[in-house]
C-alpha cells in the first residue's frame, strides 16, 4: 500500500510559558514504521520528508515487526538520516517491535537515542527525555532522571518526552513534562466510520487511541503512524506523520485528572 501525498500532516502545538526561542520550532514526528522488506514507498516517505522544511526530527518506535527484518529496517533508518537532516538533529527511542539486534546495528547512526536517557539540546532552551522498554517491560524513570541534568520545576526551558506507548502519560505529567510524543496504537490500524478504533494494543480506552490527548498540564500527541501489523492493511486510518509547530498559548481543553482528547485525527 503505496503513501499518499497527504502524509504530512501539519498541527500546531499550544503551549503556554513557551520560551521565544522555540515559538515556531517544527518537529517531525515519525513513528511505527515496521518495515517488512524493500519497498518503494519507503524511498517516497523519504523524499517527502527532505522535501519538508523542519528543525528537528523525532522517531518514537517500531521500526520493524519480525526478527530477521533488521537489515531493511536499518536501510530505511540510514536513508532517513541522510536525506533529511534537520538543523537541529534526529532523536529516538526504541519500540516493542525493535529488536537487541537492531539496537545494536542501529547504534552508529547519527541519531541522539534517548532510551531512558535525557539531553539539553545545544543552543535551545529546550530538554529532550526518552523511555526505553527494552526488558523490564517498563521505562526505568529513575534511570532517566538521573541522566537529566534539568531542573522539572524550571520555567524557562521546554521538556519534551518521547515515548513509544501512549499509557505513560499521566508519568509524564508527574515529571512537569509539557509535551510527549508516541505511537504503537497505529490509529487503531482498521477503523469504523467516525474514526471509531476497534482495537489499539494499549490500555487506553479505545477513544483516546490517537491525537492530541491532554492530563493535567501535559500534552501527549499520538500518531496514527506509518506501517502495519498482522495483516498488511489500514482501513479508514491512513498513515501519518504529524509535523508539529510549537506555539505559545493556552492549552487546548481543561484540566482534568483524567486523560482527554483535544484533538481527534
Amino acid at each position: 500500500m503505496p503513501f499518499h501525498a497527504g502524509l504530512i500532516e501539519p498541527v500546531d502545538i499550544m503551549l503556554p510559558g513557551l520560551p521565544s526561542d522555540l515559538d515556531g520550532l517544527r518537529i517531525a514526528h515519525v513513528s511505527d514504521l515496521h518495515v517488512h522488506g524493500v519497498r518503494r514507498r519507503y524511498d517516497r516517505l523519504v523524499r517527502q520528508l527532505a522535501a519538508t522544511p523542519f528543525d528537528l526530527l523525532v522517531l518514537t518506535g517500531d521500526y520493524m515487526s519480525n526478527q530477521g527484518q533488521e537489515p531493511a529496517a536499518l536501510n530505511v533508518l540510514e536513508k532517513l538520516c541522510t536525506h533529511a537532516v534537520p538543523a537541529h538533529g534526529v532523536y529516538g527511542v526504541f519500540g516493542n517491535h525493535d529488536t537487541h539486534v537492531l539496537r545494536r546495528m542501529s547504534a552508529p547512526l547519527p541519531i541522539h537515542w534517548l532510551d531512558n536517557k535525557a539531553m539539553t539540546l545545544p543552543g535551545l532552551p529546550l530538554d529532550l527525555l526518552g523511555f526505553g522498554f527494552l526488558d523490564c517491560g517498563w521505562a526505568d524513570t529513575l534511570a532517566t532522571l538521573a541522566h537529566w541534568n534539568g531542573d522539572p520545576r524550571s520555567a524557562d526551558r521546554a521538556r519534551i518526552l518521547l515515548c513509544h506507548y501512549p499509557s505513560c502519560l499521566p508519568v509524564a505529567a508527574d515529571l512537569g513534562v509539557h509535551l510527549m510524543l508516541s505511537g504503537h496504537t497505529h490509529g487503531g490500524q482498521c477503523r469504523l466510520p467516525g474514526r471509531l478504533a476497534l482495537i489499539n494494543s494499549s490500555d487506553l480506552p479505545l477513544r483516546l487511541t490517537c491525537g492530541v490527548l491532554r492530563h493535567q498540564e501535559t500534552l501527549c500527541v499520538v500518531s496514527r503512524g506509518l506501517g502495519e501489523v498482522k495483516l498488511p492493511i489500514r482501513l479508514l486510518c491512513p498513515r501519518q506523520i504529524p509535523l508539529l509547530t510549537l506555539r505559545r498559548g493556552p492549552l487546548p481543553g481543561v484540566e482534568t485528572p483524567h486523560i482527554k482528547a483535544v484533538r481527534r485525527w
